[in-house]
């Protein structure tokens, strides 16, 4: 009877032990994923066109290694609305996000 019991004790502990370590294994998993997520680029260009009604802005940029992109032309969405003080023409450096819809965000652009 008692080696049963210790039995029936040991495989519970083990049981636990093993459902904790899943937990924190998914936990650590999520966090990953929400860094990567969260991960910024940098780039550097000019601002070709503003379209401030649905909060886009259309960027000529230079060369971005990071995320292996060639120098183009390109539209991004804006997180927050265009600092007043830039308009199509001005030299701008630009931090970018991949959004929940696996578009790329401009989470801060300043003049260069």
């Amino acid at each position: 009877m008692k080696t049963l019991t210790l039995a029936l004790a040991l495989a519970i502990a083990t049981c636990s032990g093993t459902a904790r370590a899943a937990s924190h294994e998914h936990e650590h998993q999520h966090d990953m994923a929400t860094q990567q997520a969260a991960t910024t680029h940098t780039g550097t260009g000019v601002l070709k066109a503003v379209n401030a009604k649905d909060g886009k802005v259309q960027i000529a940029h230079e060369p971005i290694a990071e995320l292996d992109w060639p120098a183009m032309t390109m539209w991004f969405t804006l997180r927050e609305p265009l600092p007043k003080n830039l308009k199509a023409g001005d030299a701008v450096r630009f931090e970018i996000m991949q959004g929940e819809k696996k578009q790329w965000v401009i989470v801060k652009i300043g003049r260069k």
